[in-house]
C-alpha cells in the first residue's frame, strides 16, 4: 500500500516543478536594461527626436511568463526631453501583456545642424562656404533653432555668431534692399497711371518693408514698398 502512494507524491512534485519551469523564466537584469534599450532607440529612431539612450537602469531580475518577450514602452515618447526619466515598460509575452515595469533611462538628444566654421562679424553675408553641418548634443531646447542651411543662406548676421554654436533665426535677417539716403527708383500706380521718379530713403529696408521716401525737390515725404533692390512701389497717391 506505501508504494502505490510514494509514487503519487513523486509524480506530483514532478508534475509541480514541470509546472513552474514551464511556464515562467526569470529575466536576468542586464537582459532586461538591454531589450528595454533597444526599443526604446528603435522608437526614437521612428519618430524623429533625435533622442538617443545613454543608459538604462533596472534593479532586479523579474519574472515573467515562458515566451517570446517584446518590451512595450508606456509613455508618449512626442513629450520625452533630455535627462534622467522614468519610464513604464510592460513585458509583452507571446503578445499578451505580463508585467510592467518602471526603469530610469538617461537620455540624451543629438541633432545634425547648420554651424559656422568660423566666426561671422555682424553685418556679414552667409554663404555656403560658412555653413557646415555638425552633429551636436542639445542639452537645451533653443526657440527657432536653425535646422536647414538653406534658411539662412544668402541673409546678413544681426550680431556676432561664434564658429560651432547652434543658430537661430533671429540672429540673421534679410540683406537690405535700401539704405538711409539711398535715391531710390519709384513707381507709383493709380489706375492705368505709371509714373517713374526717383526719392530719397529715409529709413534702411528690406525687400516687402514699408519705408518713408522723400521728394528731393518739394521735400514731401510719403511711404512706399521695396519691391527690388534700390526700387520701391506705391499703388496709391
Amino acid at each position: 500500500m506505501k508504494r502505490p502512494l510514494f509514487a503519487g507524491c513523486f509524480f506530483g512534485v514532478v508534475a509541480l516543478l514541470v509546472a513552474a519551469t514551464g511556464f515562467s523564466q526569470v529575466v536576468a537584469r542586464t537582459d532586461v536594461m538591454s531589450g528595454v534599450s533597444a526599443s526604446l532607440g528603435r522608437a526614437f529612431a521612428k519618430n524623429g527626436s533625435g533622442l538617443v539612450v545613454e543608459k538604462i537602469f533596472q534593479r532586479t531580475d523579474i519574472t515573467v511568463a515562458d515566451g517570446s518577450i517584446v518590451w512595450q514602452i508606456d509613455t508618449d515618447l512626442d513629450d520625452m526631453k533630455p535627462g534622467r526619466r522614468s519610464i513604464p515598460v510592460t513585458a509583452m509575452v507571446n503578445g499578451v501583456p505580463d508585467t510592467q515595469i518602471k526603469v530610469v533611462a538617461v537620455i540624451k538628444r543629438y541633432l545634425k545642424i547648420p554651424v559656422v566654421r568660423r566666426s561671422i562679424k555682424r553685418g556679414s553675408m552667409v554663404t555656403a562656404k560658412d555653413l557646415k553641418m555638425k552633429r551636436m548634443e542639445m542639452v537645451r531646447e533653443i526657440d527657432g533653432l536653425v535646422v536647414n542651411s538653406e534658411d539662412i543662406i544668402g541673409m546678413v548676421a544681426k550680431r556676432k555668431v561664434s564658429k560651432w554654436t547652434p543658430l537661430q533665426m533671429k540672429w540673421f535677417a534679410e540683406q537690405l534692399a535700401v539704405e538711409r539716403g539711398d535715391r531710390v527708383m519709384v513707381r507709383l500706380i493709380k489706375g492705368g497711371l505709371r509714373i517713374n521718379t526717383t526719392a530719397e530713403a529715409l529709413a534702411d529696408g528690406r525687400v516687402g518693408e514699408m519705408i518713408q521716401l522723400r521728394n528731393p525737390k518739394s521735400h514731401v515725404r510719403y511711404e512706399a514698398r521695396i519691391s527690388a533692390p534700390g526700387q520701391a512701389m506705391v499703388q496709391t497717391w
